[in-house]
C-alpha cells in the first residue's frame, strides 16, 4: 500500500517537505532491510520511523536540510543493512557496532559524539546511558545513533536528540512487540513482554514507560503522540495480552 505525503502529515504531523522526501524516495540498493521491497515507505508504523525520527529532529531544531542530506540519509540506511545483517546472524552484535562506527567516522562532525556513543554501547559511563531503558528488546535499533554523527548539534543537543530518538524506538518496538508476542515465545526472540516477566505488573511497566515517551514527543509533535497514543490503547485488545490485563 502507497504511503502519502498528506497521510505522515495528516497522521503524524510530520513536516511537509519532510514526507515528501521519503515518499519519493526509492529503497536503496543492495540494502538488505529493503530486500525485496519495492517502496521505501510501507503504512504499517515500524516502517515509518525513518521520516517520524527525521520530523523530530527538525522540530528539535536541527537544520532540515542537513536532515535530507546524503550524508546523513545514506548513512542512516545503511545502518538498516548491518542491523538486517545482525539480525539474521550474519554479522554479531559486536561487529554491527564496529562496522556502524567504521562507516561513520571520517564523516562525523563531532568526534566527542560517536565517542559517547561507543562508551554507551559498550557499557561504559556515557551521558546517553541514562536515557536508555531497562529492556534490551527495546533497544535492538540502536545502532541507527551512529548516523547521527554526519549532523552538526552542540553536546547538549546530542542529549535531547538521544532522549528523543529512544522515546520514539522504543514505542514503536513495544508495538512492534505485542504484536509479535507469541512468535517470539516460540522463537525465543527479543520481546520487551517477555523481558519484563509477562505478568500484569511487568505489562503496566511498559505501558507507563509509553506514557512517558508520548509526553515527550508530544511536546514538539502532539500529532504524532496522538496517533502513537491510538496505537498503543489496541494492545489492550490484543488477545494475546487480554489475559495477562485480566490477571
Amino acid at each position: 500500500m502507497f504511503v502519502s505525503a498528506g497521510l505522515l502529515g495528516v497522521q503524524y504531523g510530520v513536516d511537509d517537505k519532510i514526507a515528501r522526501f521519503f515518499v519519493d524516495r526509492d529503497p536503496p540498493a543492495n540494502n538488505l532491510y529493503w530486500k525485496d521491497k519495492l517502496l521505501y515507505l510501507r503504512p504499517e508504523v515500524g516502517w515509518l520511523f525513518i521520516p517520524l525520527i527525521v520530523d523530530l529532529f527538525y522540530k528539535l531544531g536541527i537544520d532540515r536540510h542537513q536532515l535530507l542530506s546524503d550524508k546523513f540519509i545514506e548513512p542512516l540506511e545503511a545502518m538498516g543493512h548491518l542491523s538486517a545483517l545482525e539480525e539474521t546472524g550474519q554479522l554479531t552484535e559486536a561487529e554491527a557496532i564496529n562496522e556502524a562506527y567504521a562507516l561513520v567516522k571520517n564523516g562525523c562532525v563531532n568526534e566527542w559524539y560517536l565517542q559517547w556513543l561507543m562508551h554507551y554501547f559498550n557499557g561504559n559511563t556515557s551521558p546517553y546511558s541514562a536515557l536508555a531503558t531497562p529492556y534490551k528488546a527495546l533497544h535492538r535499533g540502536d545502532l541507527f545513533l551512529f548516523s547521527l554523527g554526519g549532523l552538526s548539534f552542540s553536546e547538549e543537543q546530542s542529549i535531547k536528540l538521544v532522549e528523543f530518538w529512544f522515546a520514539l524506538i522504543t514505542t514503536i518496538l513495544l508495538l512492534d512487540d505485542a504484536e509479535d508476542l507469541e512468535n517470539d515465545k516460540l522463537s525465543g526472540d527479543k520481546n520487551a513482554f517477555i523481558e519484563a516477566g509477562g505478568g500484569k505488573e511487568g505489562v503496566n511497566k511498559l505501558l507507563e514507560l509509553v506514557r512517558t515517551n508520548l509526553q515527550k514527543i508530544s511536546t514538539v509533535n502532539r500529532a504524532m503522540a496522538l496517533k502513537l497514543d491510538s496505537m498503543i490503547k489496541e494492545i489492550y485488545n490484543k488477545p494475546n495480552l487480554v489475559n495477562i490485563f485480566n490477571q
